[in-house]
């Protein structure tokens, strides 16, 4: 099950890979061979915001942890026109249809459509985006990191 663009991270599944010895992180890690692939995974740049913003109480040990994490990863900027273009049509399809998700998860579903990646989540409001846009999205247990849909 391997995505042929690669895989984008959302910002729960590298929480988890700052956790020494996650059974999540090596769940996932089986499943979708993350560390055996010659394609690093990315993540988009707000996930980095957003680590940044729960590291803030953390110690150092596990900001660390944390830097180690985010340099095995492609950061990929949200700046390009597309990525903005396809944000607004997500946006905009959910409050039509009367759906309320948090602005950074469009963020990151539009650079995974737009990138071609396969989304990696334990957050089921994808699966909302998922009807509404163009985006290949795996929901994984939060506490097994095993596939649920």
């Amino acid at each position: 099950m391997i995505s042929a663009a690669g895989f984008l991270l959302d910002t729960n599944i590298v929480l988890h890979a700052t956790r020494e010895s996650s059974p999540v992180s090596k769940a996932v890690d089986a499943q979708f061979g993350l560390s055996a692939s010659r394609f690093r995974p990315a993540i988009c740049e707000v996930t980095v915001a957003e680590l940044l913003a729960f590291s803030r109480e953390w110690g150092e040990k596990c900001k660390t942890l944390l830097k180690a994490q985010v340099a095995k990863t492609l950061v990929i900027p949200i700046a390009h026109p597309r990525v903005h273009e396809h944000w607004a049509d997500i946006s905009s399809s959910l409050r039509k249809a009367g759906l309320t998700v948090g602005q950074n998860d469009i963020w990151i579903a539009a650079t995974a459509s737009v990138a071609g990646m396969t989304l990696l989540t334990t957050d089921n409001d994808f699966l909302q985006m998922r009807r509404i846009a163009t985006l290949d999205v795996r929901v994984l247990d939060n506490k097994t990191g095993l596939l649920q849909s």
